[in-house]
């Protein structure tokens, strides 16, 4: 297993750490439990800061911590529990406990310096000889992080891989059932579909294709998932419309590269703008059309829907 850890490397960074973690807080339990002293190691952060500053909030001491609110709470019920802390409610909000280490925690406390005093010197000596100074090390891993996070690095590789494997092709008649039963899924999910959907949907080439318009169509994994229409409505404008991802295959970026193959398409045109007309309840799309820098705009056009619709406006010039 060891060996296994290190050829992982960066894969296992969090469980290594976590295991140094774990390893350290046993080493003091050991110290604590050998020489007779009641104490966990986790306590220390908050009884020193109660010690400091004689009272705090589980805000406060959150704040002051770094430990989340839940975890605050967990140990001050734990050192409640063992008599070491006292509740007294806020002068200034009845609402609020104010949390004071109590007679007892300051004695422990105050007994155990000398001890931290030689757990300190013990870690010197481990950094001396590791040849690192694993407390600077860490500040320098956790102001990097707090620039940006794991999740954020990853969240954007993840999505960037996802992008480039997405296919965007345009329309031929071969794929005609495609665009009627990408759109019909949604609109059934959703609304209804209404003459105005069948119009267009039965009836792309002439509806759109014909009408300087293009269809769009997304291959995800070699299977055609999701797909969308630049409808030319002036030399000024086109309309996005008819935007419908199959759901098995939605937050994949698939409708973010479909979107920016209709506004590649209509800026290569000479547009101005790209219009689309949208509901409230379509939240992931309005999110990605926002994402995107398009703007709600009032009144662009009456609606042909039944369904209450809103307008939305990319300016392309």
């Amino acid at each position: 297993m060891e060996n296994r850890l290190k050829e992982l490397r960066e894969l296992a960074v969090s469980h290594r750490l976590k295991r140094l973690s774990e390893n350290l807080i046993n080493d003091m339990k050991r110290l604590y439990k050998e020489l007779k002293i009641d104490y966990e190691p986790r306590w220390f952060a908050i009884s020193h800061f109660l010690i400091e500053n004689k009272s705090a909030s589980i805000n406060e001491l959150s704040k002051a911590t770094g430990y989340t609110h839940p975890a605050v709470i967990q140990i001050v019920e734990q050192m409640i529990k063992n008599k070491l802390i006292e509740t007294s409610k806020s002068i200034n909000d009845k609402r609020k406990r104010k949390l004071v280490l109590s007679l007892k925690g300051t004695e422990i406390f105050n007994s155990i310096h000398p001890i931290i005093s030689d757990i300190e010197e013990s870690i010197k000596e481990i950094n001396k000889e590791a040849g690192y100074d694993i407390l600077n090390i860490i500040e320098s891993f956790e102001n990097t992080l707090k620039e940006k996070s794991l999740y954020e690095r990853t969240i954007l590789k993840v999505k960037k891989r996802q992008f480039d494997a997405v296919e965007v092709f345009r329309y031929s008649p071969s794929y005609k059932e495609y665009f009627i039963n990408l759109n019909s899924e949604w609109l059934q999910k959703y609304f209804e579909v209404e003459k105005v959907d069948l119009k267009i949907l039965s009836n792309p080439e002439t509806e759109i294709i014909d009408k300087g318009g293009e269809i769009f169509f997304a291959r995800y994994e070699n299977e055609i998932v999701g797909t969308c229409a630049a409808i030319k409505l002036d030399n000024e404008n086109f309309e996005l419309a008819k935007l419908g991802v199959t759901e098995k295959a939605q937050g994949k970026q698939i409708g973010r590269k479909l979107v920016l193959a209709v506004i590649g398409f209509a800026y290569a045109r000479g547009a101005k703008a790209v219009v689309l007309e949208t509901a409230k309840n379509l939240i992931k799309a309005i999110n990605l059309y926002e994402s995107l820098g398009f703007k709600y705009i009032p009144d662009f056009h009456k609606s042909t829907y039944k369904r209450p619709t809103f307008w939305m406006k990319l300016d392309l010039r």
